[in-house]
């Protein structure tokens, strides 16, 4: 069967005409409009409250686990090399028991007159015979090692007034901090100072002091330490 013509269909429906609404139906369907939309608009506002706390559970999810991807790219190290281990207690101490090249190298912890007497450019025997400009002058009387490169004479200069007093005699382990001014400075401060008492030679001070001859003495901490003359000379001698 054939669709109508559209001129058939004006015959058959003619167009209605323009019909105006009867008297207070544009208030009614107008009231009734406003209500549906409000109504629904309380029915999309609900769940749009409700999800407001799942969402900023979410946010708060993405931003931890951002945070903690940044921290894992920090532990990495550049390139391919591994990310490098935090150094064990034991493995820090000795690192600060081996100085690096050089005279001011020698500003460290020292456990042993041993480790005094390798690290030292001189040790000798003597008396500062004057102080000034924060400087000693040190009457050495006897040597009892030197390095190849380090000057002597029978009077050297420390670059300290705490080397010693006028007239008392002391063991100074040196390092050469001025080469060319030949200016010497005790090892770690009072660490590379003795005092002597006849044969005996105690640590200037108990706070900066070894606590063994080869070997360390925990038991030593905190304490002057006390040898002899003759076991300075046997320790400076081992290291030819």
């Amino acid at each position: 069967m054939n669709a109508p013509d559209p001129a058939e269909w004006a015959e058959i429906a003619p167009h209605p005409g323009d019909r105006d609404l009867p008297a207070g139906r544009h208030e009614l369907h107008r009231d009734r409009l406003l209500t549906a939309i409000a109504r629904e608009s309380r029915t999309h506002s609900s769940p749009r409250v409700l999800r407001r706390p799942a969402l900023a559970l979410a946010a708060l999810v993405l931003v931890l686990v951002l945070v903690a991807a940044a921290g894992a790219g920090l532990a990495v190290s550049s390139g391919d090399e591994p990310p490098a281990a935090l150094p064990s207690p034991r493995a820090s101490r000795s690192a600060a028991r081996l100085p690096p090249p050089g005279a001011v190298a020698k500003i460290r912890a020292y456990g042993t007159v041993r480790e005094l007497t390798d690290s030292a450019d001189l040790v000798v025997r003597g008396e500062v015979v004057s102080v000034a400009d924060g400087r000693s002058v040190y009457r050495v009387a006897e040597v009892l090692y030197r390095d190849p490169v380090a000057p002597v004479s029978t009077e050297i200069t420390v670059g300290t007034e705490s080397a010693g007093w006028p007239g008392r005699p002391s063991v100074l382990y040196l390092a050469l901090s001025d080469p060319q001014a030949r200016v010497y400075a005790p090892l770690s401060g009072d660490f590379g100072i003795f005092d002597l008492a006849g044969e005996t030679a105690t640590s200037r001070s108990s706070a900066m002091s070894v606590t063994g001859l080869r070997t360390e003495d925990a038991t030593g901490a905190g304490r002057a330490f006390v040898t002899t003359l003759a076991d300075l000379r046997q320790l400076a001698s081992e290291r030819g």
